[in-house]
């Protein structure tokens, strides 16, 4: 790797603390709304679901005897 250049990612993957360099010098400019959209869509093959207001849909207080282990829905 020449001094002055960019990290490749397969370059960083290699170094030790690469990632850290490789994520500094490549910031993001994405849609992080859109990006949830999209992943979550392909996840579960259909249209995105909508989120519910407000962030989270329970407290930590109310799952805390849950092993956060969830059954689909219809079994």
């Amino acid at each position: 790797m020449a001094r002055g250049k960019y990290l490749s990612l397969e370059e960083a993957r290699k170094q030790k603390n690469g990632l850290k360099r490789f994520a500094k010098e490549h910031p993001t400019t994405g849609n992080a709304e859109a990006f949830d959209q999209l992943l979550d869509a392909m996840a579960h093959g259909g249209p995105p679901r909508k989120k519910p207001k407000g962030g989270e849909t329970s407290s930590q207080a109310s799952r805390a005897g849950s092993s956060d282990t969830q059954t689909r829905r219809g079994t």
